[in-house]
């Protein structure tokens, strides 16, 4: 069974990035960058990214919810994934495609990250 997971080099610097304006930890990003990932539909995830970025323990990234994660995931993909392919090939997807989200958010977002994000889903 796989414990880590190296993202891609454009993640490392994407949460690089943010941690130095907002001042969360690469572990913290992830969990957003993930749940902004699982709104997109499954066809747009890439898997074919490099592994040139931050090394990220499972522990660290999903903790005492990786069943959740896990299960937020299959409902994505609309399939069963076994563990293998549910950690590292699809949450390193959403991880990585998050980030991109991640940033543009942060771009739009005028200062005003965090109330941002809170707002995204209101109105849905």
């Amino acid at each position: 069974m796989v414990f880590k997971l190296k993202t891609s080099k454009e993640t490392m610097i994407i949460f690089e990035q943010l941690s130095a304006s907002v001042h969360l930890q690469p572990f913290a990003l992830c969990k957003i960058a993930i749940a902004l990932s699982l709104r997109e539909p499954v066809d747009s995830l890439k898997f074919d990214t490099d592994n040139d970025g931050l090394e990220l323990n499972r522990q660290t990234i999903t903790g005492e919810y990786d069943e959740l994660f896990k299960a937020l995931i299959i409902q994505n993909a609309n399939q069963a994934l076994s563990d293998e392919v549910y950690f590292p090939k699809y949450l390193k997807a959403h991880i990585d495609r998050g980030a991109r989200i991640l940033l543009s958010e942060y771009k739009y977002s005028n200062n005003s990250f965090y109330q941002h994000l809170i707002q995204l889903d209101k109105g849905i």
